[in-house]
């Protein structure tokens, strides 16, 4: 799936990639950036978690997770 967001910095669009993923039969979703370095997310009770990566940006993962909380309501 491809989604846009909001670069948090400078409030321009920055197009993600997800790709679906099973983390220990949790539905999680591995985050791509343009560069192609990426982040696992792992839905738990609801809520979205990062698992492999400690040095986000508090704004940036909001962004990412109200966009995946929308796409989970119509999926």
């Amino acid at each position: 799936m491809k989604f846009i967001i909001k670069d948090p910095l400078d409030q321009s669009p920055l197009e993600l990639t997800g790709k679906p993923e099973n983390y220990h039969g949790d539905p999680a979703i591995r985050v791509y950036f343009p560069g192609m370095d990426s982040f696992l997310m792992v839905e738990n009770d609801g809520e979205w978690v990062v698992v492999d990566e400690d040095d986000l940006n508090p704004k940036l993962l909001s962004a990412i997770t109200d966009q995946l909380k929308s796409r989970g309501r119509y999926s």
